[in-house]
């Protein structure tokens, strides 16, 4: 599938030409489909064959996972684990979880990938982590996971520096916010309902001046002149609290959502991802015990 002709295939492998014919049509037969139609230009996959990918892709991760996970109960001690996290629970949720559970289990290699969901969520599915938090768009979501709902809100602030010519109303109204170039994250929905609130209040939306998936660099952005972006409230706390940013309010753009642990359904969690899972779950439930 990837290299699309038996001889690149081959050499890959490490095998003759004929051996990965041969195991081709074995499969074919197998299934009683045709997977590669075979011409000048190399090998084309059919439906069939692209239909089975991802599952085919699935199997080699598991395998791998299995002798991992093997490696890990042979030696308590020892093994991986590899996350994928979005932005808001980076700053936050991940560092004291990380720092509890390296406290009991130090010598587990961790990797923490950051990401936006529309990334991470194919990944996932790709078997590249072993779960991700985030905050799932529902048509990113896929039969094949299953999610854990956490005690955490995803609260996003409207954000500007501290002396923006709007940080001194009280109430900023959506007709003074058109006014301002915006700097939006990309490959997020929040736009479309930012949008869709102009709109419903009979205005032309706001100017995308920048769209990032840099947090640091929209913060420095925001620092530097009269932009306004919506962001998390964990994000921008370090800013805000030395009265570099501020963040306020807004319900009419922004409400809250619920954070999720996503893993796939059908493949065990191995004990370093239950263990963390337990964690991350913990860390929540303490930060935001008194959130409504």
């Amino acid at each position: 599938m990837d290299s699309r002709n038996f001889a690149r295939a081959a050499d890959a492998m490490g095998m003759s030409q004929p051996a990965i014919s041969k195991n081709i049509k074995r499969l074919e037969d197998q299934l009683d489909v045709k997977l590669f139609e075979r011409g000048r230009h190399g090998a084309e996959p059919t439906k069939f064959a692209e239909a089975i990918e991802r599952r085919a892709k699935l199997l080699l991760t598991e395998s791998r996972l299995i002798q991992a996970e093997v490696e890990a109960l042979r030696d308590s001690h020892k093994g991986q684990l590899v996350i994928g996290g979005a932005p808001p629970f980076l700053p936050r949720i991940l560092p004291e979880a990380l720092h509890l559970f390296r406290r009991r289990w130090p010598d587990i290699h961790i990797h923490v990938e950051h990401g936006l969901s529309p990334a991470l969520f194919p990944a996932l599915e790709r078997g590249e982590f072993d779960f991700i938090v985030s905050l799932p768009p529902a048509r990113l979501l896929h039969n094949e996971l299953t999610s854990i709902e956490l005690k955490y809100k995803h609260e996003r602030r409207l954000v500007m520096r501290r002396d923006h010519p709007l940080s001194r109303t009280d109430d900023i109204d959506l007709e003074h916010l058109a006014k301002y170039p915006w700097v939006v994250a990309r490959g997020l929905g929040n736009w479309d309902r930012i949008s869709s609130a102009f709109l419903m209040a009979g205005l032309e939306p706001p100017k995308i001046a920048v769209e990032t998936t840099s947090d640091t660099l929209t913060k420095a952005l925001i620092e530097q002149d009269n932009y306004v972006c919506g962001l998390n409230k964990d994000i921008f706390a370090l800013e805000e609290k030395s009265g570099i940013l501020t963040g306020i309010t807004h319900a009419s753009l922004f409400t809250p959502r619920s954070a999720y642990i996503t893993h796939r359904r059908r493949s065990p969690l191995s004990p370093p991802a239950r263990n963390m899972i337990e964690i991350i779950r913990t860390v929540c439930e303490t930060l935001y015990q008194d959130a409504p």
